[in-house]
């Protein structure tokens, strides 16, 4: 059964910095390729920063080109991620003393801060939870209508894959423990996703809105879009028909 179309795709080379629109991707076991390769650790307590805490990440931007991986700063200075000295200009924009580093798929899981502290992210990378990330566009429409005046754009809810769908409503949850096929790729859909203050910081030209978790959350249940866990790897492409199995 068709149930929507793929209307974009985001990668994020550096964890929690602004990301890059991509037409295609390969998506395998660790996600769409390139995706949070890179994290900025605390030099002193070894924890992962996020914009969950430190909101500024979200003025940085991260794109890939080639084989590397390049960081924009507010500041207009451009860094290679993989330079040794990339870290400590970041530390010095941030104010304290950071390092870039490299996911090694290991199978330790990374300590990552957020607002209310800390907690575990998935092993072997930098993600929060599952590698592959969906939010539809019914999702967003039904927070609009719930919330008149809010702007419930995509990019506040950093999604890998934005799907097109005309059911109304948080459809997406209901697909949770069946395996969506994208561009012949099979992903397992694991679980919904709960949403915590990310959404509300300014981006871009969107701007602070504590209105936007808070419709979430009185109105889903802190939910809003879907997790998975990919089964077979391929490529996928905008305009791929999603194919619910």
């Amino acid at each position: 059964m068709i149930v929507g179309r793929v209307a974009a795709l985001w990668r994020y080379p550096v964890k929690s910095m602004l990301g890059e629109r991509v037409e295609r991707a390969w998506l395998g076991p660790n996600g769409i390729e390139g995706d949070r390769v890179w994290a900025l650790r605390d030099a002193e307590t070894g924890r992962l920063l996020s914009a969950k805490k430190v909101s500024r990440l979200l003025t940085a931007r991260s794109r890939t080109s080639g084989r590397e991986v390049q960081i924009e700063l507010p500041t207009g200075e451009a860094l290679d991620a993989g330079d040794p000295a990339a870290g400590k200009v970041i530390g010095g924009w941030l104010g304290r003393d950071v390092e870039l580093v490299l996911a090694d798929g290991g199978t330790e899981r990374p300590v990552i801060e957020n607002e209310q502290g800390t907690f575990r992210g998935r092993a072997g990378g930098f993600f929060d939870s599952s590698v592959v990330h969906f939010v539809t566009t019914s999702t967003l429409g039904r927070l609009a209508e719930l919330q008149p005046g809010g702007v419930f754009d995509a990019r506040r809810f950093r999604p890998n894959v934005v799907l097109e769908t005309l059911e109304p409503g948080f459809v997406e949850e209901e697909w949770v423990g069946s395996t969506l096929e994208l561009g012949g790729a099979l992903i397992e859909i694991t679980k919904p996703c709960s949403r915590c203050v990310m959404t509300t910081h300014a981006q871009e030209d969107l701007p602070v809105d504590r209105d936007v978790l808070r419709t979430v959350r009185d109105h889903n249940d802190e939910h809003a879009g879907i997790y998975g866990i990919v089964r077979e790897a391929e490529s996928i492409s905008l305009g791929d028909e999603a194919l619910l199995g």
